[in-house]
C-alpha cells in the first residue's frame, strides 16, 4: 500500500479544501492592492492548477489567478512573489502537457533567480520542479537532487519549517523509490527535527511512516503510525486529508484480516470524500472496497449501484479514475456471473492505466485482479501471465500481503498446468512471507495496538458520557425544583383564592361607592382635558409666534442688508465702502442665526457646525479669496443657545474677515499667494469649549499692539469674549491665532451681550 500515491500532493506542503477556497475568495474581495493580496492569488491559482485532472477550465481560473499575482508582484517589484508566480504558470503548462518546455522553463527561472540574488524564490522553485518531476518521473536522481538543493538553501535562510518539509519530501521520494530503510530513517529524522520546533501538523509525517511499515510487512508499526496520524489529525483540527487517512488506515485494517474494522474507516473516507464533491483517485479506490464488502454479502447489485450513483454524482476526469471505475464495475459483473462484461472492464482498466504511464499501486492490483478473474474462468494461461506480470513491478507498490497472495494463486495455476516445481517455489515464498507477516508476536502486536486505541476511544466516550450524565443529572434536579415549585405554587394559589373571594366581597360593597366618586372624577378629568388642551393651543401658538418673529427679524436684517448694499452705490470713498461691506458682514451674520432658528426644530437652540459654515461660505462668496488660499474647518457639533450664539458668529465674522483681507497680501509681480485659515471648534469638557481662528499670514502691521490696539474689529472681539465670560487670547506666532474659551451653558439675562 502506497499511500502517497492516492492523495494530490500540493508543491507547498499542505492541500486546501473548497471551504478554504470559499473564505480566500471572501479575503480577495475586500483586501487592498498589495503584498497581502498576493499569497491570496498564488493559494487560489494553486487550488485550480492541482485539482485531479488536466480540465481546461481549472487550468484556465489558476492562471488567471496566478496571471493576477504575477502582474501585482511586477507592480509591488517583489521578486520572490514574481518568481513564485512564474514557477506555478510553469507548472500549469506542464499540467497542460507541455513537459519539455516546462522543463526549459523551470532552468530558466532557477538561473533568473540566482542572476537576481533571490534565494528564496530559487529552493521554492527546486521544491516544486521536484514535486513534479515526481509525479511523472520514475527517474528521481533529479528529483531527490532539486529537494536537497531547496532543503539546503531553506537552511542558510533560517527557515526551518520550510526546511523540514523539504525533507519530508525526499522521505516520501524514498518511499516512491521502493528504499524503504532510507525512507523510515528519513521521516523519523523529520518527525524529530518537527517536534524540536513545536510543529503541530505532525499526521502528514506519520502517514508517510505508516506507508513504510505496511510496504516493510510491519503491520503493527505501519498501523501505529496510522493511528498516532489520526489522533495528530484530530488533536490540531487539521482535517483536509481525513479522507485520505481514513482511507489508508482501512487498508491495514483490510490486509491483516480485520474486515469489519476495514470497512468502518473505509466508509469515513468515502462520507468525507463525497464532502468534498471532487473527482479524485482515492475516492472511487474506497469506493471499490466496500463494493467488495457488499459482493461479499451477497449483495452485488447494491454494489453495482453505489459505483454507478457516485459516478454520476461526481464524473471523473483523469485516466487513473477512468481505469479504478472500470475496476469496481469489473468486481460487480464478475459477481453478477457476467463473465463478458467482466472481461470487458478489466481490459478496459488495464488500458486505462498503461496510458497513464506510471506503474502504481493500482496498476498493479490491476493485474492481479484479472490474474484472478482468468483462474476462476479456468483460463489458466492467461491467469498465469498477469499474475506474473503483477510480480514484476519494481519497486513493489503493493504490500507484501498482496505479494503473498499473488504467489498462493501462481502456485494454484502452476499446479493446474503441472508445472509443480514452479508451483512449489511459488508456495514456498507464499508460506515465507505468511510466516514472517502473521507470525505469533506481530499478531499480538497488532492486537495490543488496537485494544490499546479502542481503549482511548473508550475512556473518551466515557468521560463524555459521563458529562452527558452530569448534565442529565442537572436537569433532572432542575425539574424536581420546578415541579416543587408548582405544587407550593398551586398550595399558594389556592389560599389566595380564598382571600381574593373574602376580599371580592368587600369590594364589591365599596365599588359602589367609588363608582360615584369616579363619576365625579370623570367630570373633573373632563374640566382637566379642556384646561390641558387650551394650554396645548397656546402653547402652538406661542411657537408659531417665535417661529415668525425669527422670521421677520431675519427679513428685517436682511432688508438693512439691502440698504447698506444700495448705499454703497452711491459711495466713492474706499474706506466708507469698507465700513458698509463690514457692517453688511455683521449684520449677515445675525441674520443666519435667526434663519437657522426659525428653520430648526428647537428655537433656542443653533447647531453651530452648520452656523459657521454657512458664515464661511458666505463670506467666501463676499470676498472670493484665490484657490491658493485654503480655508480648513474643524467643527464639533455643539449646540449653543441664540444669546451664545449670536456674540460667537460676530467674532469669526469680524476674525475670518480680517484673514481674508489682510493676512495674505499679493506681492508685486505675483498672482498667487499660498495660506490657510482654520477654525477650530471644540469641547474641552463639559462645562468648556474653545474656538481658534488662525492663519499663517502675515500677521498684524508692525507697531500694532493688540491689548491697546482701538481698531473697531478687535475692540469688538474683546467686548463680545468679556460679555459672553470668555477667556481671550491672541498671539502672532506665524501668522495670527484667535483663542476663545467660554461655557456653552446658557448665561443670565445680566450677561447678555449688549447692542453695538
Amino acid at each position: 500500500m502506497l499511500a502517497i500515491g492516492l492523495q494530490t500532493v500540493l508543491a507547498d506542503g499542505q492541500p486546501i479544501n473548497r471551504q478554504q477556497v470559499n473564505r480566500l475568495l471572501d479575503q480577495l474581495r475586500t483586501s487592498q492592492p498589495n503584498e497581502n493580496r498576493l499569497p491570496i492569488l498564488l493559494e487560489l491559482g494553486k487550488f485550480h492548477i492541482y485539482k485531479p485532472g488536466e480540465s481546461k477550465i481549472d487550468l484556465d481560473s489558476g492562471r488567471t489567478y496566478l496571471l493576477q499575482a504575477k502582474k501585482l508582484s511586477d507592480s509591488l517589484h517583489l521578486v520572490t512573489w514574481q518568481h513564485d508566480a512564474e514557477s506555478m504558470l510553469v507548472i500549469a503548462d506542464m499540467e497542460g502537457g507541455n513537459n519539455q518546455l516546462g522543463r526549459a522553463r523551470f532552468a530558466q527561472l532557477i538561473r533568473d533567480c540566482q542572476q537576481k540574488g533571490d534565494r528564496m524564490g530559487e529552493a521554492n522553485t527546486r521544491f516544486r520542479l521536484g514535486v513534479w518531476l515526481r509525479n511523472v518521473d520514475s527517474d528521481y536522481r533529479p528529483v531527490f537532487a532539486n529537494f536537497r538543493q531547496a532543503a539546503a538553501i531553506y537552511k542558510s535562510l533560517r527557515k526551518p519549517e520550510k526546511e523540514i518539509l523539504a525533507l519530508k519530501e525526499i522521505g516520501d521520494t524514498y518511499l516512491y523509490a521502493g528504499k524503504l530503510d532510507s525512507a523510515e530513517a528519513t521521516l523519523l529524522h523529520v518527525v524529530k527535527r518537527y517536534k524540536s520546533i513545536r510543529y503541530p501538523n505532525l499526521h502528514y509525517t506519520y502517514n508517510s511512516l505508516s506507508s513504510v511499515g505496511t510496504l516493510k510487512g510491519d503491520y503493527a508499526k505501519g498501523l501505529r503510525y496510522a493511528l498516532l496520524c489520526i489522533d495528530s489529525m484530530h488533536k490540531t483540527g487539521d482535517t483536509i486529508s481525513a479522507a485520505a487517512f481514513y482511507g489508508d488506515l482501512g487498508r491495514i485494517y483490510d490486509e491483516t484480516g480485520n474486515h469489519r474494522k476495514a470497512i468502518e474507516w473505509f466508509k469515513k473516507s468515502l462520507a468525507k470524500w463525497r464532502q468534498e464533491k471532487l473527482p479524485n483517485f482515492a475516492l472511487f479506490n474506497t469506493a471499490g472496497f466496500i463494493a467488495k464488502d457488499l459482493i461479499a454479502q451477497k449483495k452485488p447489485r447494491e454494489a453495482l449501484r453505489l459505483i454507478e450513483k457516485l459516478v454520476q454524482e461526481i464524473p471523473t476526469n483523469t485516466v487513473i479514475q477512468k481505469a479504478c471505475v472500470a475496476q469496481n464495475l469489473a468486481y460487480c459483473y464478475d459477481a453478477l456471473h457476467n463473465p463478458r462484461l467482466a472481461e470487458q472492464y478489466y481490459k478496459e482498466t488495464l488500458t486505462w492505466y498503461a496510458k497513464n504511464g506510471l506503474d502504481f499501486e493500482a496498476s498493479q492490483q490491476a493485474e492481479q485482479d484479472i490474474g484472478t478473474f482468468y483462474f476462476e474462468q479456468k483460463d489458466f494461461r492467461k491467469a498465469g501471465f498477469h499474475l506474473e506480470k503483477a510480480l514484476s513491478f519494481f519497486p513493489q507498490k503493493n504490500s507484501l500481503s498482496t505479494i503473498k497472495d499473488i504467489h498462493l494463486l501462481l502456485f494454484k495455476v502452476d499446479s493446474a498446468q503441472g508445472k509443480y516445481v514452479e508451483a512449489i517455489r511459488h508456495f514456498r515464498m507464499h508460506k515465507a512471507l505468511n510466516d514472517s507477516l502473521f507470525n505469533e508476536t506481530k499478531s499480538k502486536q497488532i492486537t495490543s495496538l488496537q485494544i490499546n486505541y479502542d481503549t482511548r476511544q473508550k475512556e473518551q466516550d466515557i468521560a463524555l458520557l459521563r458529562k452527558q450524565s452530569s448534565l442529565q443529572q442537572i436537569e433532572l434536579a432542575h425539574e424536581k425544583t420546578t415541579r416543587n415549585g408548582f405544587i407550593a405554587g398551586a398550595i399558594l394559589l389556592a389560599g389566595l383564592l380564598g382571600v381574593s373571594y373574602n376580599q371580592y366581597r368587600l369590594k364589591k360593597r365599596s365599588n359602589q361607592l367609588l363608582e360615584a366618586k369616579q363619576a365625579e372624577i370623570n367630570q373633573k378629568n373632563s374640566s382637566l382635558e379642556q384646561v390641558l388642551g387650551e394650554k396645548e393651543r397656546l402653547l402652538d401658538e406661542k411657537e408659531w409666534m417665535l417661529r415668525e418673529i425669527h422670521h421677520r427679524v431675519k427679513n428685517n436684517l436682511q432688508v438693512i442688508t439691502s440698504l447698506l448694499n444700495a448705499q454703497s452705490d452711491f459711495l466713492d470713498d474706499s474706506t466708507a465702502l469698507t465700513a458698509i461691506k463690514d457692517s453688511q458682514n455683521r449684520v449677515q451674520a445675525m441674520a443666519l442665526i435667526h434663519q437657522k432658528l426659525y428653520q430648526s426644530d428647537k428655537l433656542d437652540q443653533v447647531n453651530m457646525a452648520e452656523f459657521i459654515e454657512e458664515i464661511v461660505d458666505y463670506l467666501k462668496e463676499s470676498f472670493s479669496p484665490p484657490n491658493s488660499v485654503r480655508i480648513v474647518l474643524e467643527l464639533a457639533p455643539i449646540q449653543l443657545d441664540v444669546t451664545m450664539a449670536t456674540p460667537i458668529g460676530l467674532i469669526i465674522n469680524e476674525a475670518f474677515t480680517n484673514a481674508l483681507k489682510y493676512a495674505f497680501p499679493q506681492k508685486a509681480g505675483s498672482t498667487h499667494h499660498f495660506g490657510t485659515i482654520q477654525i477650530k471648534l471644540q469641547p474641552l469638557n463639559d462645562q468648556l469649549c474653545r474656538l481658534v481662528i488662525s492663519d499663517d499670514g502675515v500677521g498684524l502691521p508692525d507697531g500694532l499692539h493688540v491689548e491697546n490696539s482701538a481698531t473697531l474689529g478687535l475692540t469688538m472681539i474683546r467686548g463680545l469674549s468679556q460679555q459672553i465670560g470668555g477667556k481671550l487670547q491672541i498671539s502672532q506666532n506665524e501668522g495670527l491665532q484667535i483663542w476663545l474659551e467660554f461655557s456653552p451653558v446658557k448665561r443670565t439675562e445680566r450677561n447678555l451681550p449688549k447692542s453695538f
